[in-house]
């Protein structure tokens, strides 16, 4: 399983990546990126490698560069499929109403998650990503 973590809190990042490797049901392959640039310019190299697309992704809304809505944004604009074949959530430590809401108008995010966010709460994300798999 790839899961990828579009993030600039390094501390965040650090305990992610190591709740994730922890991880008891399957071996998860982390990739961390600092804002929505760098993640855009991944995607964008791998665009016809669909083996190097997540399937899951957390993203921060609020990032240097690059914030998350704008990068989910040109993920769409350059037409990735695997935006909707993988489970998107916004991680974000905003409780703007505005932020909220604005994630209902894409139907291919999970869901928002308020940080902070803990083992128990990435595991049981990532025990319903393999429920749904199982389907």
């Amino acid at each position: 399983m790839r899961v990828a973590l579009v993030e600039d809190n390094a501390i965040f990042c650090f305990l992610f990546k190591r709740f994730l490797e922890e991880y008891p049901a399957r071996k998860i392959e982390v990739q961390l990126f600092s804002d929505g640039k760098k993640a855009l310019d991944y995607f964008v190299s791998t665009k016809d490698e669909p083996s190097f697309h997540p399937n899951l992704i957390f993203i921060d809304i609020n990032m240097p560069i690059m914030n998350g809505w704008e990068l989910i944004d040109n993920l769409m604009n350059y037409k990735f499929e695997f935006i909707h074949n993988s489970h998107v959530y916004i991680v974000s430590s905003s409780k703007s109403p505005l932020d909220r809401s604005n994630y209902r108008e894409y139907n291919f995010i999970k869901d928002y998650i308020t940080k902070p966010i803990d083992r128990e709460g990435i595991y049981k994300i990532l025990d319903e990503y393999i429920s749904d798999e199982s389907q």
